[in-house]
């Protein structure tokens, strides 16, 4: 999916901590959290959290879309890689954005001497609340 980078807006996939996994999607607009993915060598997959849009993307596109997945409230769609430019016309791929790094832009890293410092400063903030009896109270 790299490849569409400065066409369309390619992202990683971040796990909790924020780091880039090894897959990349392009967003989409047609609704929220529908990406399209890479299927196969010559494949693409668009996935839908939509089962109305996708049963009228089926019907409306029987020649670019096949049903890979559908089930109760979300689909996958098959499409070939060459007819892209349709089907990310028809899905709303996401452009802005398109020239960015797809890796995340701030992945947070805490050293040791830091994480100490901020265990000390919660254990006196934490006594000074038991000290004034308040359970609500912030101090810096």
């Amino acid at each position: 999916m790299l490849t569409y980078r400065g066409t369309y807006r390619v992202l990683y996939e971040t796990d909790k901590a924020g780091k880039a996994c090894e897959f990349t999607f392009i967003p989409c607009r047609i609704k929220k959290g529908s990406n399209i993915v890479r299927y196969s060598d010559n494949m693409l997959n668009a996935y839908i959290p939509s089962i109305k849009i996708v049963n009228r993307l089926l019907n409306d596109f029987p020649e670019l879309f096949k049903p890979c997945q559908i089930g109760d409230s979300e689909g996958t769609l098959l499409f070939k890689e060459s007819d892209i430019e349709q089907a990310a016309t028809i899905l709303k791929a996401r452009v802005m954005g398109k020239g960015m790094s797809p890796k995340p832009k701030r992945i947070v890293t805490i050293s040791d001497e830091r994480k100490q410092e901020l265990s000390i400063r919660m254990k006196r903030i934490q006594a000074n609340n038991k000290i004034i009896g308040k359970k609500a109270i912030k101090t810096v």
